[in-house]
């Protein structure tokens, strides 16, 4: 396996929202980009909703869901809903597809049409993102895909009803999806990621399984 490419620094998010700039700016063709939840990407949305919003061409980007959560989507914990909140309501016009996951299983079904309606596919009929920023949790998950998981063995289906460690339903991208994406972006922040990182960096766990990936940390995770 690869050695991914780690980059630290204070404010990961800005160095990805930076990054991000200049990669959508460059391209001449349109961007499917798939997009995680959490507290470390709210912070990304909000500096792409603001200091760098006119730096975007948006007219040339499409988000997607990473994961999500089984809940409506104006439930507290939904990653739509902070990503709505966040960026598209304040960046009108963007278009984003958003997961229906509290429809479970169908749901996931539902998802997967949609990504091979509107993303480019790999000669194995496989949805080929530009895009996947992925976060990863201190057990070293990424997406919905926990250690133990069923849905780390999935090869076939690009988009699963799965579980969480707390038999909370999340639904998810697979690991071919992900990996059939040109670039795959880690953003991830604090202390109770360290030993994590340390492993994945290895190899290890879930998030260690996403190969040719770049990391953005923060000193804290970088810690180990």
């Amino acid at each position: 396996m690869a050695v991914p490419i780690v980059h630290i620094a204070g404010d990961p998010a800005r160095m990805v929202a930076e990054r991000f700039v200049a990669w959508s700016a460059n391209r001449d063709a349109h961007a499917h980009v798939a997009v995680s939840g959490g507290s470390t990407p709210k912070a990304l949305f909000t500096l792409l909703a603001t200091t760098f919003r006119e730096q975007v061409p948006w007219d040339r980007v499409t988000l997607y869901q990473v994961d999500e959560r089984c809940v409506p989507p104006d439930h507290a914990d939904s990653n739509w809903r902070m990503l709505k909140e966040t960026l598209l309501d304040a960046v009108p016009g963007i278009e984003a597809h958003r997961m229906e996951a509290e429809r479970g299983r169908e749901g996931a079904l539902e998802y997967q049409a949609v990504l091979l309606e509107k993303v480019p596919c790999t000669s194995q009929g496989v949805p080929a993102l530009d895009l996947v920023l992925l976060g990863m949790g201190a057990d070293g998950h990424t997406a919905s895909l926990f250690p133990g998981a069923k849905a780390l063995h999935e090869r076939e289906a690009f988009v699963v009803l799965t579980e969480a460690p707390t038999g909370a339903q999340r639904v998810t991208l697979t690991y071919p999806v992900i990996e059939a994406a040109a670039n795959r972006w880690f953003l991830v922040k604090g202390a109770d990621k360290a030993d994590a990182f340390e492993r994945a960096r290895h190899g290890e766990l879930p998030a260690g399984q996403v190969r040719n990936a770049e990391w953005f940390v923060d000193p804290a995770t970088a810690q180990a």
